[in-house]
């Protein structure tokens, strides 16, 4: 029998709601006219959503309408934040997204039992890892979209791939009101994953003591059903680990997918 190793490990997913930032990235209005240059600003923090970390990312994209990609108009980056600016000049739906973003090395894990763990990681509990256990190097990529929409909602924007770790809205993010039920269906290069919780934080949470949001878990066919109790500004986001894709420069990668949305 292998001898134990007790190492301090934290199991991957949610077992803390708050275990780590979320990147989030949120437009001064959903709802611009024509013509309206916006702000648009991306920070990572466990509250939905204050300023604490800027992103930084090579991908940030507008998708249009019509679902072409083009530049930003400007970009800034602060000692908190990454602001936007951006002119709204289609009818439709216009997503604002960081695209899938590579981040940070150094996560170490082991895969227990078909679980990944993060190890030495003062977030986390001791565990024993049997001798032997390959130690498994990790790099995070996250993906953080936001819609605005002029005049009637379209789907083109928001039906765009992006990421491997997706989001699928099936009601419009743009359409949604206090009392409604929002569906979306979580998948893994296409595929819909069973069993994977989704954490669900709103504006004002840093004032609340105790918040630390909503977790629900998708069923069979990945779709999670999201009651929304009060109008505001919504944080939906997912985590997991996954190995990483061939010549990749780490072992696994630990996708994050965030969605920032308005409630009427």
């Amino acid at each position: 029998m292998m001898r134990g190793l007790l190492m301090w490990a934290a199991l991957s997913g949610f077992g803390s709601v708050a275990m780590a930032d979320t990147a989030y990235i949120e437009p001064s209005t959903f709802t611009p006219r024509i013509d309206q240059t916006i702000t648009v600003e991306t920070s990572f923090n466990d509250y939905c959503c204050v300023l604490k970390y800027p992103v930084r990312s090579d991908s940030f994209a507008v998708i249009h309408p019509d679902g072409r990609s083009v530049e930003l108009d400007r970009l800034e980056r602060f000692a908190n934040s990454t602001i936007i600016e951006q002119m709204i000049t289609e009818q439709g739906t216009t997503r604002i997204t960081t695209g899938e973003r590579l981040g940070r090395k150094g996560g170490e894990y082991v895969l227990l039992d078909g679980k990944y763990y993060m190890i030495n990681s003062e977030d986390a509990d001791p565990i024993e890892v049997p001798e032997g256990t390959p130690v498994l190097s990790s790099q995070t990529a996250t993906v953080s979209d936001t819609y605005v929409t002029l005049g009637e909602p379209s789907w083109e924007s928001v039906r765009k791939p992006i990421g491997r770790l997706q989001i699928q809205p099936q009601q419009h993010p743009s359409a949604l009101e206090t009392g409604d039920t929002f569906d979306i269906i979580i998948t893994f290069d296409g595929t819909p994953l069973a069993s994977q919780d989704l954490v669900l934080t709103r504006s004002g949470q840093k004032d609340r003591s105790g918040d630390e949001g909503f977790v629900f878990q998708s069923d069979e066919v990945g779709r999670v059903a999201i009651p929304l109790f009060q109008s505001g500004t919504h944080l939906i986001m997912t985590r997991m680990q996954a190995p990483a894709p061939e010549g990749a420069e780490t072992d696994i990668r630990s996708y994050t997918t965030s969605l920032t949305f308005s409630v009427s």
